[in-house]
């Protein structure tokens, strides 16, 4: 049985804005499910999502969306919402009138348009607060207002950039389950951001970008492991006597540095994580030491976005 062709597919696309590097040769493939793009500002996320909803036109590279061009076939614009992380909406309007304009200008018809904006509404639980002026609404209701587009759309590729930008903790928590169900509905999502908790908790499928370049892209497990392979592993221990330890693990060759942090703790860089995992327990026992917790900060997201976009040009 023949696998399905990708939803979303983007080959060697390259932008420029000027002689300003927007892309540079990113090269992505996405089927139903959430996505997620992580980089620091001005890394290509906006000019990612711009390609993708046929604002912008490559230099190099091709681009497919559910089979056709974004940016010469207006039907394929019309499968794909873009939530940006811009605020267009007026402020002087309800967030209900703000909804049905939004639909009014996809040339929906105006009780089509109005249906739209209440279910909208509904969907990301801002039915009470709709008749009120959109100027008087927090950060994080206007984002949920921003989503309630792509929800009431019900747009098979949907790309969100930025939509955590400025939200408090309980509209953060509202926009991921909004986010999650569109994903678990079989859409395509692009999630962008640079709080990368965030998109942590939406998928494991994370694509690293600096300076234009996809640096790398795949399952963060697989991220993990090939960062572990390049990039040095810090591992701490609290353990009840960290002297005699210490000195057992010194005697390990991958083992580059080791500090001890009190009475009760220390912490040792390997270059070989594995390695590492797998000779702690015979240390241990050799040096009858009694270990209460071991963890590792590298082992995140987090650390992945640190390592990677520090030098901006290499590939995973």
């Amino acid at each position: 049985m023949t696998p399905a062709a990708p939803a979303v597919r983007i080959d060697a696309v390259t932008v420029f804005y000027g002689e300003v590097v927007g892309l540079s040769q990113v090269s992505l493939e996405l089927s139903p499910g959430i996505v997620g793009i992580v980089g620091p500002n001005g890394s290509g996320k906006t000019t990612l999502m711009r390609v993708l909803v046929g604002l912008l036109q490559p230099r190099e590279g091709h681009v497919q969306v559910l089979g056709g061009s974004p940016f010469a076939d207006a039907e394929v614009r019309a499968q794909i919402t873009l939530v940006p992380a811009s605020e267009n909406f007026y402020p002087n309007l309800s967030g209900r009138k703000n909804l049905e304009v939004a639909f009014l200008a996809q040339g929906l018809p105006r009780a089509e348009a109005r249906a739209r904006a209440e279910l909208g509404l509904e969907r990301i639980g801002l039915v009470a607060d709709g008749p009120r002026h959109y100027g008087t609404w927090s950060r994080g209701m206007r984002q949920r207002l921003k989503l309630g587009l792509a929800l009431a759309n019900d747009s098979p590729v949907v790309l969100l950039d930025e939509p955590f930008l400025g939200v408090d903790p309980p509209n953060r928590h509202a926009l991921r389950e909004h986010i999650l169900a569109l994903g678990n509905a079989g859409k395509v999502v692009l999630v962008s951001s640079h709080i990368l908790h965030e998109i942590e908790a939406l998928t494991d499928r994370v694509g690293v970008l600096a300076n234009g370049r996809l640096l790398g892209f795949g399952r963060l497990d697989q991220l993990l492991s090939e960062l572990r392979d390049d990039h040095p592993h810090r591992i701490r221990l609290r353990v009840d006597a960290p002297r005699p330890l210490a000195v057992e693990l010194l005697s390990l060759e991958h083992v580059r540095e080791l500090r001890i942090l009190g009475e009760d703790s220390l912490e040792f860089t390997t270059v070989k994580p594995d390695e590492a995992y797998r000779d702690l327990p015979a240390v241990v026992v050799r040096t009858g030491a009694v270990v209460r917790d071991v963890r590792s900060d590298d082992h995140s997201l987090e650390n992945v976005f640190r390592e990677v976009t520090a030098s901006g040009s290499r590939r995973l």
